[in-house]
């Protein structure tokens, strides 16, 4: 048996203490004759992992919107089958798209992220109008104090 290391980001469309990521590495033992990455992901309860990392976070399966991989697979012996080692879900959804979308059915990943059209903004937009509306409460305590 033999081992891999993954480095993993978690992005989620919520924040907390440390931001909207979570960050770590996770080893998946398998036997020398696998040689698809994806074939190991989806036998080796690598997802499953995800689930009880997002709890262990304090994080929601349905707030995460992007997996993100990094390892040497060819190194390993692997063949390199699994797009960019990138999975998206909700308003970030555009990459490995069929894998996506089977795992939101399987896991509920972006599911919290999913908003109806009049709803819909992401993160980098909410923070433009938080930046927006610190100025103005800004200028408009300098107004008040005669600055």
């Amino acid at each position: 048996m033999k081992t891999i290391e993954i480095n993993v980001i978690l992005t989620f469309c919520s924040y907390k203490a440390h931001g909207s990521q979570e960050i770590f590495n996770v080893k998946l033992s398998y036997w020398k004759g696998c040689k698809s990455a994806k074939e190991l992901l989806n036998q080796s309860g690598f997802f499953n992992t995800i689930v009880n990392i997002c709890k262990e976070c304090g994080r929601l399966p349905t707030e995460l919107v992007k997996i993100s991989t990094a390892a040497n697979w060819t190194k390993n012996g692997f063949a390199y089958d699994i797009g960019g080692g990138q999975w998206s879900f909700g308003s970030w959804r555009g990459q490995n798209v069929d894998w996506s979308d089977s795992l939101v059915k399987l896991y509920g990943f972006g599911k919290d992220d999913d908003k109806n059209v009049a709803d819909e903004f992401d993160l980098n937009l909410a923070a433009v109008f938080g930046v927006l509306s610190a100025k103005e409460a800004a200028a408009a305590i300098n107004k008040m104090m005669g600055k």
